[in-house]
This record gives C-alpha cells, sequence and structure tokens, in this order.
C-alpha cells in the first residue's frame, strides 16, 4: 500500500500549464464554496506517479438553492485596505481507499486522476488527501483503511468494490469515519457508510414515472436471469406503483444461452396472437367488402395480432444480449411503433445507433451539463476523457473539499437536506446511506440520443 499526502498547493501529474489555474465550481447553501487547487505534496514515503487518466466529468457541488456570494466594494484610492488576520486553516485528512494495484487498477488509477483534479480545482489548503492501496480485495481494503485510520484520516472515500467496502465498515465505524464508497450495491449500506454509485432502483423508478406521465400505464419487464435484472424487475413493481401504471408481465432470459427465442415467444403470447389473426385473416377472406379487403391487405406482413398487454417494455440489458432481444421482439411481431421500449442508466454510454428499432426508446442519465464541462477539464488536464466512474471520485473529494472548508471540523453536514450540484447532477447523501440523484430522460435517436426530460435540479421533499 503506497500513501502520500497531497495538498491543493501544487497540480496533479500531467496538469496542462496552460489552462487557468482555478475555476469556481462548487457552490454550498448560497455560499459559493471554493474554487479549485491541487497539488502532490512531498510524501514521507515516494511519491506515486499518477499514470492512470480517470474516467469521469466534473462537477459543481451545491445544495438546493444557491446565490452568488456578495462582493464588497475596493477601499477608494490611495487607501490600504485594513490589516485583517487571516482565518486558520482547518485540516481536513481525507483517506482514498482505491485499488492501485491488482485486476482494477486502471480504475483505481482513474478514480486517483479524478480526485486530485478535484483538489487542484477546489481551494482548500486544508485539504490533505492520502491514497491507499486496497488492491481490488477485501483483505487489502481493510489494511488500507486500519493504515489509514492511524494516520489520522477523518473521511474515507472509497473503496470501490461492495466486499471492500464491507471489509473497512468495521474499521470506518470503530473510529467514526464517516465512508463515502463508490459501490452501487445497497446492501454495503450501514450507519455512516455511504454508496454514492447510481443506485438501480431510482434509474428504474424515473424512466417507469416518466412513461406513465405520458400515458403508458401498462408496463412489462424482460430482464436477464442475473442479480441485476432481477433488481431490475422488482424496482420495476415499485416504480409502477408509485407513479399510478401496472405490471401486466415480467419475463428473465438467460444471458448465457446463445438462443433466446423461446424466452421472448412465450414473453411475446406469439402462440395465442398468431391464432387470433389467423381466424381474423380467415373471417376476412371470406367477405367481398372493400373494407375487408382493405383489412385484410393490412394483415398480409402480420404472423400475429398486435394485441400485447403493455404499452411500455423495459429492458435492463445491454449490448449483444439487448441488441438480441430487440431484433426476436421484432420476429414476434412486438412493434416498437407501438411499444415504448425502455432501458437504464446501462445505455448512457452505449452507442445505440446501429438499431433502428431501438431509435424512440427513453432511457435515464445523469445531467450533461456539469459532466461535459468536466470532461473538457479532465481530457485537457490527462490528454484523454473520464469515465463515469472517475466523476464520483471528483465529486466525493471535491464535496469534502467545500465541507472541509467551511465546516467545524466534523462532516455532519454530508447528509445536508438540501444537497449537492456535481458532475452529474444534484445529488444528496440520506441518512440511511443511500444516494438521492436527479436523473434526466433522454430518447435514442438515429444518431445518438436527446434530452426529452431535464434533471430536476433541486430537492423538494424532506427525508
Amino acid at each position: 500500500m503506497n500513501d502520500c499526502e497531497t495538498r491543493a498547493d501544487r497540480r496533479p501529474d500531467g496538469y496542462n500549464t496552460a489552462r487557468p489555474a482555478r475555476r469556481k465550481l462548487f457552490r454550498r447553501a448560497g455560499v459559493l464554496a471554493a474554487a479549485l487547487a491541487l497539488g502532490l505534496a512531498a510524501c514521507a514515503q515516494p511519491r506515486p506517479t499518477v499514470t492512470s487518466k480517470p474516467t469521469a466529468p466534473p462537477s459543481q457541488i451545491a445544495p438546493a438553492a444557491q446565490q452568488e456570494p456578495q462582493v464588497s466594494a475596493l477601499p477608494p484610492a490611495g487607501l490600504a485596505p485594513p490589516m485583517q488576520t487571516p482565518p486558520a486553516v482547518r485540516e481536513a485528512r481525507v483517506a482514498v481507499l482505491v485499488p492501485l494495484s491488482g485486476e482494477a487498477a486502471s480504475a483505481g488509477q482513474a478514480l486517483r486522476d479524478a480526485a486530485l483534479l478535484a483538489q487542484f480545482e477546489v481551494d482548500n489548503p486544508g485539504l490533505i488527501l492520502q491514497f491507499y492501496d486496497t488492491a481490488g480485495t477485501a483483505e487489502g481494503a481493510r489494511a488500507a483503511a486500519e493504515q489509514a485510520k492511524d494516520h489520522g484520516a477523518t473521511l474515507f472515500v472509497g473503496p470501490l468494490f461492495s466486499h471492500s467496502v464491507q471489509a473497512v465498515t468495521a474499521v470506518a465505524q470503530s473510529a467514526g469515519i464517516p465512508v463515502l464508497s463508490f459501490s452501487t450495491d445497497p446492501s454495503a449500506i450501514s450507519a455512516n457508510v455511504f454508496v454514492t454509485g447510481f443506485l438501480l432502483g431510482p434509474q428504474v423508478e424515473r424512466v417507469i414515472g416518466f412513461a406513465a406521465e405520458q400515458g403508458l400505464q401498462r408496463v412489462a419487464v424482460l430482464a436477464p436471469d442475473t442479480p441485476y435484472g432481477r433488481a431490475a424487475a422488482d424496482a420495476a413493481q415499485g416504480a409502477a406503483a408509485k407513479s399510478g401504471a401496472t405490471l401486466t408481465r415480467t419475463a428473465f432470459f438467460d444471458p448465457a444461452r446463445a438462443n433466446f427465442s423461446p424466452t421472448i415467444r412465450e414473453f411475446a403470447d406469439y402462440t395465442r396472437r398468431k391464432a387470433t389473426l389467423e381466424r381474423e385473416k380467415a373471417g376476412l377472406a371470406g367477405a367481398s367488402d372493400p373494407a375487408a379487403a382493405a383489412r385484410l391487405k393490412e394483415l398480409a406482413g402480420q404472423d400475429a395480432s398486435s394485441d400485447v398487454d403493455f404499452d411500455a417494455l423495459l429492458i435492463p440489458a445491454s449490448g449483444t444480449a439487448l441488441r438480441q432481444v430487440i431484433s426476436l421482439l421484432k420476429y414476434y411481431d412486438v412493434d416498437p411503433g407501438k411499444v415504448k421500449i425502455l432501458g437504464t442508466l446501462l445505455w448512457q454510454d452505449e452507442n445505440l445507433t446501429g438499431e433502428p428499432a431501438l431509435v424512440g426508446a427513453w432511457f435515464p442519465a445523469a445531467s450533461r451539463v456539469g459532466y461535459d464541462r468536466f470532461t473538457a477539464r479532465f481530457t485537457e488536464t490527462y490528454g484523454h476523457p473520464p469515465s463515469q466512474l472517475a466523476a464520483l471520485a471528483y465529486d466525493a473529494v471535491a464535496l469534502a473539499a467545500a465541507l472541509g472548508q467551511t465546516g467545524d471540523g466534523s462532516w455532519g453536514r454530508l447528509t445536508a437536506n438540501s444537497g449537492f450540484v456535481g458532475v452529474n447532477g444534484a445529488f444528496r447523501l440520506n441518512p440511511n446511506g443511500q444516494i438521492e440523484r436527479m436523473l434526466a430522460v433522454r430518447e435514442v435517436t438515429a444518431t445518438g440520443s436527446r434530452e426529452v426530460s431535464p434533471a430536476p435540479t433541486r430537492f423538494v421533499q424532506s427525508y
């Protein structure tokens, strides 16, 4: 495990000196929280180099309603301003627990790069970052947490994996140290241990809620038979009930099988619908009126009736599995022109333009405004774009810097009811350990996607 302190007075390795030295990004409860400044201070041990690049966009961290700070007027010409004693710098020692070795080292380096960028950009001279290598294992995470605790850390940022979060929990709780993990697993949550990744339940709730608002009241789920797919189906049941919609049917396909056809055929109720259509065609064939002939011609290209019992279909899958499912749905006469296809955040970074049947589909997504700005700054600094994961590290460190700068030395305001605005939009940490994120809804187009429902910018309900 390498432990290195970094302070906000030097730039991250790879920083492009041509860019402005700092930018104002974070606002907190009506006050501009800070502009960023980062540096690598010397360590007792050799400083680890920043070799991997992060992968995520920049952000702003702020609560609900915010105002620009008031700037006092300059003193009259010729008069020197009164001497003031600068406030004492309050030290905030934050341990970043990430895999800097092992199979997940590239992800860990990306998280580290984003954390360093956040420290550089949020001007808190009292913020001290210490990086500890978890090696991507539970044992490594536990040892890293013990070392960080012994070094005086008051906040843990990370670790990445659920098993690592569970491994550091006892260490953190025994010392009263809050944990801002990067996990998306709700089972990793416990007292003062938060997950900051994008939770699946709110994604499903957002997209089904939006569909219901558009009048699509009958929802079905076709999901992979995996923990993720099962969790999505469970979330869909709650989301439908909350939005006033009805969950009409749910089915699971085995993503390990080469052929999903039997599952999709049964899900689509193809046998009954085919028989229904054949009876209608037979009845029309004996009729001689023009209307019957026109209807028979209209049905000529169909093998089954179009009377499925759902208006919207959630498919929490991506990649080859998604494309195979969509192709089979078309084959079994589930018309994407009549059934709105819904996805999850899995679609956010995927190129879906190669599948015409997905054009018009909806999926939840993080707000692009802060993310795109963060991506530009990250790319300028490190020479390549960040990943969505890196944005989590940026926001966590920026939040720590902002709160550490204005706080009383404790981290009680992590759960501020008004929330914050980060790289991925508005979010807040609940006292129960979950994170609430304001999500947009995007629609797949022939050339990419477009926003059809923007992410809200503030929380209107209390916990």
